[in-house]
């Protein structure tokens, strides 16, 4: 297979992503502060903890900038810090966009860019997430629109890549419709120090003197369905976006 000339490329040729370098390079920082700054350590530690951590940064910058996915006319090469793989567009099962699990803890993109192969294997495509790119649902179209007109007219899918691919998807979203009930929840039970507020002044001003008790109960009963709607409305809406 011939890696000249490519159709496209996503790599770091315009300079590293602030959003991946500087946080990481301000862990290395702070892991070597404490040697440095502590009189007790020997200097031999210090020198020693200092040359593990530039090493391990040289590693972590080259890896970056060799992490790269380029699509060919007959294949998609996807280069990692731990090597390169070829993946033939007939023996791509699908490509789409996915939910980066964990993304939340620890500081990752929430939605990044895979592909299926042959032998059902979940491929992430360096540099394509919604970090890398401006519009990740624009570079799926195009890398869908590349492979559909590349993979052959005697193309199919296959069962058992299917049914894995239903799994995940199933997986997923459930997982999303756990994350829009614990959103509910915590926009439904937000309202309560309003109410307390609420409550308190008229229980000790004539704020809501005049106003009768069934009033007061219709907005004491209506308020948390109220705001876990308006919370659950545009997360659904959300995932149907996605879905599309």
């Amino acid at each position: 297979m011939s890696d000249d000339p490519y159709l496209r490329r996503y790599d770091v040729t315009k300079g590293f992503s602030a959003g991946f370098l500087i946080p990481a390079g301000a862990a290395l920082t702070a892991a070597a502060l404490p040697f440095v700054f502590d009189e007790d350590v020997p200097p031999w530690v210090t020198i020693s903890v200092i040359t593990v951590i530039v090493l391990l940064a040289v590693w972590v910058a080259a890896a970056y900038r060799r992490a790269a996915t380029i699509l060919y006319e007959n294949h998609i090469l996807i280069r990692t810090a731990f090597g390169t793989r070829r993946v033939a567009w007939e023996d791509v099962q699908e490509i789409r966009n996915e939910r980066n699990s964990g993304a939340d803890q620890h500081n990752l993109p929430k939605r990044v860019m895979v592909l299926y192969d042959r032998d059902g294997r979940r491929i992430g495509l360096p540099h394509l997430s919604e970090w890398a790119v401006d519009s990740l649902d624009e570079e799926l179209r195009v890398l869908r629109d590349l492979w559909t007109r590349r993979r052959g007219e005697d193309w199919a899918p296959l069962p058992e890549v299917t049914a894995k691919l239903n799994a995940v998807t199933a997986k997923s979203e459930k997982a999303a419709e756990q994350l829009g009930l614990v959103s509910i929840a915590v926009g439904g039970c937000a309202v309560w120090p309003v109410l307390a507020v609420f409550l308190i002044l008229g229980l000790n001003t004539d704020v809501l003197d005049g106003m009768s008790g069934n009033v007061m109960a219709v907005v004491l009963v209506s308020v948390f369905p109220a705001v876990s709607l308006l919370v659950y409305v545009p997360l659904a809406l959300r995932r149907r976006r996605r879905r599309r």
